[in-house]
């Protein structure tokens, strides 16, 4: 075959497999997720299979499916501790009306009229009538009974999602090359110890990273939303915004912003706080800034730069990129994607001095 015919079948090839990929997104996405979780259990399964038992040591199917019980206890016990408060804040948050968020408000909006007038005299600005104009119809589109009409469909769905996730997880944990055979064979075999080596390398640091954004979230919703307790706020709503910024803290940079936004948002409009708003909100944003500091000067630097060994800035370059691509899902797999390109970069582009450079530490 000559070289213009084998450009024509690449190109052919990924277009088919570009679109098999976008005709079956759910299927792999189901698959993502279970090698996520098998990156994440893979400890647990290697410490089992080290034990003895009278002499012998456990199977690795035992392993497997202790190993995934184990996650599913954990998923249900924090799904069975988080879900009732969340509904409860949601229920909350769909019974306030806006004569309730300007009774709140109401002396620091008077405050802010009165700093905006003097200023401008023939304004007669109000934040009353810009609330009741503009917030109000938005806060009254919101459905709630329309959107819970869905709610067996939806649990339909998480239904097949996670015995399909479960299934995928415990034979990705049973046998660790299930992954490795399947992108083996799409390649020559002459690539197939660089890419068995590549998938090694590339494995153990994605199994880090991820470990890590599991302890980074659990350390962010403790150390948020015990300030946020302590200060006076109801223990409920101060575990849905701890949540809710532990979640948001995923997404590199802009995360940890929309979190303090959103946590700001919920507290206010959850319940009339005992003080006056303004101690409120300033209490909240010196707790997500102290946590801030913390994580960007102990906790990220050990996680996105130790856990896939790249530069602090190296990182901010691609995620900005990767955001610019592809907005906020672009930043959120920005690390891990750019981990496996450097890892097959330096397996089969060595030659390259770019290459060897960003991937000495590798």
């Amino acid at each position: 075959m000559s070289p213009l015919y084998r450009w024509i079948a690449a190109g052919v090839g990924l277009l088919i497999a570009g679109f098999l990929v976008w005709y079956f997104q759910t299927i792999v996405f189901y698959i993502l997720v279970a090698a996520v979780l098998s990156l994440m259990g893979k400890p647990l399964v290697n410490l089992l299979c080290r034990l003895r038992i009278r002499g012998r040591a456990v199977p690795k199917w035992l392993a497997a499916f202790v190993t995934l019980a184990v996650m599913l206890v954990v998923i249900y016990l924090l799904a069975v501790a988080l879900i009732p408060v969340v509904l409860d804040q949601l229920n909350r948050l769909a019974s306030f009306d806006i004569d309730q968020l300007t009774a709140v408000l109401a002396d620091p909006i008077t405050r802010i009229e009165a700093y905006v007038n003097r200023f401008l005299p023939d304004n007669n600005f109000s934040v009353y009538e810009y609330i009741h104009t503009r917030v109000g119809p938005m806060l009254a589109s919101i459905d709630i009974g329309r959107s819970l009409t869905s709610v067996t469909v939806w649990i339909v769905d998480w239904v097949i999602a996670i015995f399909s996730v479960s299934f995928i997880t415990y034979f990705f944990l049973k046998d660790d090359r299930l992954f490795v055979e399947g992108v083996v064979i799409l390649f020559p075999d002459r690539y197939e110890e660089g890419i068995k080596r590549a998938i090694g390398s590339a494995t153990t640091l994605l199994m880090r990273y991820f470990i890590g954004i599991c302890i980074e979230m659990c350390i962010k919703l403790v150390c948020i939303a015990l300030p946020l307790y302590l200060f006076g706020i109801e223990f409920d709503t101060a575990v849905v915004i701890g949540v809710v910024a532990a979640v948001l803290n995923v997404i590199p940079y802009i995360g940890p912003l929309i979190g303090a936004i959103a946590g700001c948002v919920i507290a206010v409009l959850s319940s009339a706080p005992g003080g006056a708003v303004e101690t409120l909100l300033i209490e909240m944003l010196a707790v997500f800034a102290v946590f801030q500091l913390i994580d960007n000067i102990i906790l990220q630097p050990y996680i996105y730069s130790s856990s896939v060994r790249a530069h602090p800035l190296e990182i901010f370059i691609v995620i900005l990129m990767a955001g610019y691509i592809a907005g906020v899902w672009g930043m959120l797999f920005a690390i891990p994607a750019y981990t496996v390109i450097r890892v097959f970069a330096k397996e089969f582009l060595n030659n390259f001095r770019v290459v060897r450079k960003l991937t000495e530490n590798i």
